[in-house]
């Protein structure tokens, strides 16, 4: 099957076909460089929210890290036998 056969059913014949000025202004609007840019900004969104994610897990984890040394400070004085200052929060 030759290529005219495989795109006569999507393009207009010849006869009826007519290129105008308006057929190349429309064109940007779609196409390879808009399925191109629509990608990009939809990887850049993921990154985005990715990224987001991850400064939150490594607030998340500094906390815990802060909590959980602080905690281990305050079970170290309590079976030292001296007196905790007060409760770990």
């Amino acid at each position: 099957m030759s290529r005219e056969q495989r795109l006569d059913g999507h393009v207009p014949s010849p006869a009826t076909r007519r290129v105008t000025r308006g057929s190349f202004n429309g064109a940007a609007r779609g196409g390879l460089r808009a399925r191109i840019q629509a990608g990009i900004d939809r990887a850049v969104r993921i990154f985005e929210l990715d990224r987001l994610l991850y400064d939150i897990e490594v607030e998340a984890q500094s906390r815990w890290l802060r909590t959980l040394m602080a905690f281990d400070a305050y079970c170290a004085r309590r079976d030292a036998g001296g007196s905790p200052d007060a409760p770990v929060r």
